[in-house]
């Protein structure tokens, strides 16, 4: 297996690589939860999709990508929030790269750009019914919330979880500055 390079995406010049790794995760991981009409909907731009949190965003703060041999594996989109704390708005990895550290090597660096801009917590937002849920539980992440995200009528019951950043461990490489 080759190495794995985490760093921030190239914009729009990597936009169609995200999207794929995006839409492959879906298709892998809410079959059992979003009707195939609305997963295409989702990424064909027929649906929109929105979480009851988002509100609470203030800015993005990049996008990062995991590679391997130049090809995207994995994002994780951060942001800030209003009051002050990170958020994980996004962790998504290619399925058949699951399972081999992808995943945990973004959460780290996400812990670690989030922390250099002063954040003392990250929020991160998941569906209540997806597996994802015990990848954040087992890093010490803590349900404090409950919200639903929306697609097309479809009422789909989320969580949110925080992370104490300041205390968390393994925060990866360093901290830099996207690409914009």
């Amino acid at each position: 297996m080759s190495a794995l390079a985490i760093g921030w995406s190239e914009g729009l010049a990597e936009r169609e690589q995200r999207v794929e790794v995006v839409r492959d995760a879906w298709i892998s991981a809410y079959t059992h939860i979003f009707t195939p009409a609305e997963i295409n909907g989702i990424f064909d731009g027929g649906l929109t999709g929105e979480g009851s949190w988002v509100p609470s965003r203030l800015a993005p703060a990049g996008t990062l990508a995991a590679r391997r041999e130049g090809r995207i594996v994995g994002v994780a989109d951060l942001g800030l929030l209003r009051n002050g704390d990170g958020e994980l708005a996004a962790l998504y990895v290619r399925p058949e790269h699951q399972g081999q550290g992808v995943g945990t090597a973004l959460w780290e660096r996400s812990i670690a750009e989030l922390r250099a801009r002063g954040c003392q917590r990250m929020e991160v937002w998941t569906l209540a019914r997806a597996e994802a849920r015990h990848f954040y539980e087992a890093r010490g992440a803590v349900a404090v919330g409950e919200g639903a995200f929306v697609v097309a009528g479809h009422h789909e019951p989320a969580v949110g979880y925080v992370l104490d950043v300041s205390a968390a461990r393994g925060a990866g490489r360093g901290p830099s500055t996207p690409a914009r």
